[in-house]
């Protein structure tokens, strides 16, 4: 059975005591917070946002594609596909063109999957205003996705409440229950 080890970036998250470059899988997120120091140093996978102002400020630094992340991933997804709507801000295309000749395989999640999640979400207690955040987006997409008894799932540094645009209270619920129902093993925040 393949194992995936998908690593959010709560700031508190500290996994020195955990073998996450042991997973034939490791799956990151944005700036990917804790990589080299609390979280190991695999990254097989590299999600990035690509609406907005984050991947405006990556596009613009011209260091981005000399991250360790960046290079050492197989595979970029990107959060949403490209949108030509001004109130978007997407910069998708822009990413597609910076990160195509490093060779890397780039996806993207598709309206209709983003869609469904939302759906699910909603039915958790979200606001239909909410923002999705990337780690529950790829989340739902991967699980929806892939077959369960083929990969195991072990979700670390997800729980803490970032940006006030997502809801994060729906997002943990989702989460608790995807837990709840084997669908993936959540490691959840230490307390404090």
């Amino acid at each position: 059975m393949k194992r995936t080890a998908i690593i959010g970036n709560a700031p508190e998250f500290d996994g020195t005591d955990l073998d996450l470059d042991g997973y034939d899988r490791v799956v990151r997120f944005n700036n990917t917070a804790g990589l080299g120091s609390t979280s190991g140093t695999k990254t097989s996978e590299l999600v990035l946002v690509s609406r907005g102002g984050q991947p405006a400020e990556w596009l613009a630094d011209p260091a981005f594609t000399q991250r360790k992340a960046v290079r050492d991933a197989e595979r970029v997804t990107l959060v949403f596909p490209p949108s030509e709507k001004p109130e978007d801000e997407c910069h998708a295309e822009g990413l597609r063109e910076r990160l195509g000749p490093l060779g890397k395989d780039i996806g993207s999640i598709d309206a209709a999957t983003e869609s469904r999640a939302r759906a699910s979400l909603l039915a958790h207690g979200a606001l239909s205003t909410s923002a999705l955040s990337s780690g529950f987006l790829y989340s739902f997409r991967t699980l929806e996705a892939e077959d369960s008894r083929s990969s195991s799932f072990d979700i670390f540094g997800f729980g803490f409440d970032g940006w006030d645009g997502h809801a994060w209270s729906a997002e943990r619920s989702w989460f608790e229950a995807a837990h709840k129902a084997g669908w993936l093993v959540l490691h959840p925040l230490a307390k404090r």
